[in-house]
């Protein structure tokens, strides 16, 4: 009994030693960019030492751990740099690029959006690792998964992105065959809802249930973001949290299994109609997570599961680091995984809170994760938001649920009719919400936006909570000697 808890362990303590390195890095080989290990090579030196690591019985296993994974994130962050170097020497020179549409493109008065991936550079088609940002002319053809060929002068890139086009040539737009069916199944059921919702309700209808935020008017955009609201429109945890607390208890009732079953089919469903954005990949990956660890019986601390989707998806693509939607999902689900309970256990002891009061206790732990964050990108944070959130949040079930009605009664006499009415009330009131309280700029906290101080917060919110998990620790060991003697 004791081989087997100590080989558990042994492999706990290798897995978290694995990811820290991953994390640390992809930090560090973005800082000082660490440029010398695109050779394959070195994956092969990274998986010669994870098998030595984990048939180690010492300690120096974790040490030993920690460089694999800091060699495989070199290794990532060495060939994402390399394809931003091939990019940056075309920079103020007129190219051709034909790239993937990633995402919805996303039209306003100004013209179209885009961003491209799995780049090809001239007529060669020279691939590049890395995408671009594109604003391009007004243009309804490009869809999410085309591939289409663009000439313009290409301009040094901003966040994530390696260059960025102003108004190029679209030359050519080429559809996916057979084509992209969720895309289309997606595209079919809001055509569907825009029959019997009206704009804009509509538009903050879609992107709560099919995270369809590119139709979004900008003042609502603006003031969604005002007032701290802005994860309800970016397709994430909560809203698979919904969908599949839905599935449980729809198919639970046949077993366990069809409910695991079901509720990881309408999770990766759902990834799929939303696309794979950062955030969504995150939160994705983590429901899958959670779901398995509650069909075998087994909970996980929520800081390792945090730490090995951080680590999954940063070496998928090293740049999601800086990439504002994933910094805000993990954030927002450390806040409420992590520091919600330790606020619960402050206010409330062992009892458990009302729901109003847990409404608040995880907006306000949510709020405090993410507010370095907001405050580093956007230089503003309202300290109205859980007012804000306390008003919307409770309803946003249900408002998904009349949104996907819509879609689903039409051309039911008067039952379409009915949820229509239902639906467009309900958006009504959470529209009200967000204009009223992003009018109340009194409220609003402003700053210099990218100053690097601001992260100081996060000792604030960290030290007690250290302290805290110190002092708990303390007692429980003292509870289990006092017991022994």
């Amino acid at each position: 009994m004791r081989n087997l808890l100590g080989r558990s362990l042994h492999q706990s303590y290798f897995v978290v030693a694995m990811c820290v390195g991953i994390v640390v890095g992809v930090v560090l080989g973005l800082v000082f960019r660490i440029n010398f290990f695109a050779s394959p090579v070195w994956i092969g030196f990274a998986v010669g030492l994870m098998v030595l690591a984990y048939f180690r019985p010492k300690l120096i296993f974790i040490v030993i751990a920690l460089i694999a994974g800091m060699v495989l994130a070199f290794f990532r962050v060495s060939s994402e740099l390399a394809g931003e170097n091939y990019i940056r020497q075309f920079y103020g020179q007129e190219v051709l690029i034909t790239g993937t549409v990633d995402g919805d493109p996303e039209t306003d008065e100004s013209g179209t959006k885009i961003k491209l991936t799995n780049l090809k550079f001239g007529g060669e088609g020279v691939a590049a690792s890395g995408n671009i940002y594109i604003s391009a002319r007004y243009n309804d053809d490009a869809a999410r998964a085309d591939t289409i060929t663009v000439r313009g002068k290409l301009a040094e890139g901003f966040g994530t992105y390696a260059g960025y086009m102003y108004k190029p040539n679209i030359e050519k737009i080429l559809k996916p065959e057979p084509g992209d069916w969720v895309l289309m199944i997606r595209n079919w059921f809001s055509e569907r809802v825009k029959g019997l919702v009206p704009e804009p309700q509509v538009n903050l209808g879609l992107s709560y249930l099919l995270g369809m935020k590119a139709g979004l008017p900008d003042d609502l955009s603006e003031n969604l973001r005002t007032v701290g609201l802005v994860h309800i429109v970016v397709a994430s945890g909560a809203h698979l949290s919904i969908l599949v607390e839905i599935s449980r208890k729809i198919f639970g009732k046949l077993s366990r299994f069809a409910g695991l079953l079901f509720s990881v089919l309408f999770v990766v469903f759902f990834m799929a109609m939303v696309g794979w954005t950062p955030s969504i990949m995150r939160a994705g990956i983590m429901t899958i997570l959670t779901l398995l660890a509650w069909y075998v019986g087994r909970k996980f601390a929520p800081w390792r599961i945090i730490l090995i989707v951080a680590a999954g998806t940063l070496l998928v693509n090293p740049m999601f680091i800086i990439n504002l939607g994933w910094l805000l999902s993990f954030a927002s689900f450390a806040g409420i995984m992590i520091l919600g309970p330790r606020l619960t256990k402050f206010f409330y002891g062992e009892k458990k809170p009302g729901f109003v009061a847990e409404i608040i206790i995880t907006t306000l732990a949510a709020t405090l994760m993410t507010l370095p964050i907001i405050l580093y990108y956007y230089g503003t944070v309202s300290l109205i938001s859980v007012v804000a959130n306390l008003l919307i949040l409770p309803t946003l079930p249900y408002a998904m649920g009349l949104v996907f009605l819509s879609g689903a009664v039409v051309g039911v006499p008067f039952l379409e009719t009915a949820v229509g009415w239902l639906a467009t009330k309900l958006l009504d009131f959470h529209i009200a919400v967000v204009e009223f309280f992003g009018g109340m700029k009194s409220f609003l906290i402003e700053i210099e936006p990218y100053q690097t101080w601001v992260f100081l917060i996060y000792f604030v919110i960290f030290v007690p909570l250290v302290i805290g998990l110190i002092r708990q620790k303390m007692v429980k060991l003292r509870e289990e000697n006092y017991q022994l003697f």
